[in-house]
């Protein structure tokens, strides 16, 4: 595979993360109590990352004050670090006593042994858990509660698209293609969006949303269905755009939160990407003009659109020593009033049934953010499957095999096809 030593040095990177991890914190072999005789919660998370300067600290600074005698030490990275952290950790019995995890790590975790059961930790807690939106389970017992759920819609830089006389947001593939080609200029270090398919931290929906938007599925009562032409379309759909020049380069090595960069940067006219970027966007560059749709679907395709969902999830570690404090926090945070204001300050779904997110009423971008979501049919494909991290990866070493040339669509489909049966058989 090109580029050996930029993954080389991201390992590397990934390693002195992890080993910064697993120092930095009190809790991670189990949690602490310091001096004075407190528990000392170590919470792992990108939540902080992602939400405006201080948020995070100021819930955890609130619980504090309303539960005496816990104190919660926020252990904060970009999503794929913090995944990197939990693998590792994982691994070696040290996962921090909170744990930020997605259905798509939860089946692993909890396979390892590496996540409590938390079914247990609501009963001694007297917890209800119909409460939730969704209570996933894994053979009768909860491992992860939803604290948030998101959307992946589409964001277009309006400046970007004006500017190459594009005056109409794609909504069909071929828009999108006309879009891309008029948007493109490498000389200004200018392209229509990004691909990353990392395979050491893969992350994100950016090829998987294409199938899902326009109705395609690449499971079939949970079994792989690969070889089929929906997929085929998406495939030869995302290998067009590479050929042609669309994709920002890098798309091999690069990661989430460099997407989110160089759309803020203005480098990238479009992106698939969390609703919870939208706040760090305005922040971090004001002057961006930017909207939000649906990702273009296949042309010709009449039927409802799927859009691409993940969760904020949590989970204890079972190498904690502080159980019940820990869940004591997973509950204060799905609570309905800290729910309803979690969900606002990171403009996702809450994980409470009761909880109404405040961030629709009064925004243009959040408004249309949620009438794509009231329009769509929110996809997990990945959610909850054995070796999920794993199953992802592969999609994204046979992405790479495709986008460099080394094999066509058809040994691209049955590739993934036979790499994902005998795991979800």
């Amino acid at each position: 595979m090109k580029r050996k030593v930029l993954a080389l040095a991201s390992l590397g990177v990934a390693a002195t993360l992890v080993l910064s991890g697993c120092t930095g914190g009190s809790g991670g072999s189990g949690g602490a109590s310091d001096a004075g005789g407190d528990v000392t919660l170590d919470f792992s998370q990108w939540w902080e990352v992602e939400l405006k300067p201080g948020v995070m600290r100021d819930l955890m600074d609130r619980f504090e004050a309303e539960n005496p005698g816990i104190k919660v030490n926020l252990i904060s990275n970009p999503y794929s670090a913090t995944v990197d952290l939990q693998t590792a950790g994982a691994a070696t019995g040290t996962l921090a006593d909170i744990v930020a995890i997605n259905g798509a790590s939860v089946y692993d975790l909890k396979t390892q042994g590496a996540i409590a059961n938390l079914s247990t930790l609501m009963d001694d807690a007297g917890f209800d858990p119909s409460e939730l939106v969704s209570n996933d389970q894994i053979d009768g017992a909860t491992y992860m509660v939803r604290a948030l759920n998101f959307v992946y819609p589409m964001y277009f830089n309006t400046d970007l698209l004006t500017a190459a006389g594009v005056t109409k947001i794609p909504t069909t593939r071929s828009e999108f293609t006309a879009a891309a080609a008029a948007v493109t200029n490498p000389s200004n270090n200018v392209y229509a969006w990004s691909l990353p398919i990392n395979v050491q931290s893969p992350a994100g929906f950016d090829s998987q949303a294409w199938l899902w938007a326009a109705g395609g599925r690449f499971l079939k009562d949970r079994q792989p269905d690969f070889e089929t032409p929906d997929v085929k379309d998406t495939l030869s759909f995302l290998q067009a755009q590479y050929q042609a020049g669309y994709v920002a380069p890098g798309a091999f090595t690069q990661k989430e939160e460099n997407k989110v960069e160089e759309f803020t940067a203005g480098r990238n006219a479009m992106m698939i990407a969390s609703l919870a970027h939208i706040n760090g966007i305005r922040q971090s560059n004001p002057d961006l003009h930017f909207t939000i749709g649906a990702v273009p679907t296949a042309d010709g395709y009449t039927g409802k659109q799927g859009i691409a969902g993940a969760s904020w999830g949590l989970g204890v570690a079972e190498n904690s020593e502080h159980k019940d404090a820990a869940w004591k926090l997973i509950q204060w945070l799905v609570s309905t009033d800290i729910n309803s204001e979690l969900a606002t300050d990171a403009t996702g779904f809450p994980g409470n049934k009761n909880s109404v997110p405040g961030f629709v009423e009064g925004d243009e971008l959040f408004q249309k953010a949620f009438d794509v979501y009231s329009n769509s049919e929110l996809v997990t494909e990945l959610e909850g499957l054995p070796k999920a991290l794993d199953l992802n990866r592969n999609l994204n070493e046979n992405l790479v095999k495709l986008l460099e040339g080394d094999q066509n669509v058809d040994q691209t489909a049955t590739a993934l096809q036979d790499y994902w049966t005998p795991i979800l058989k």
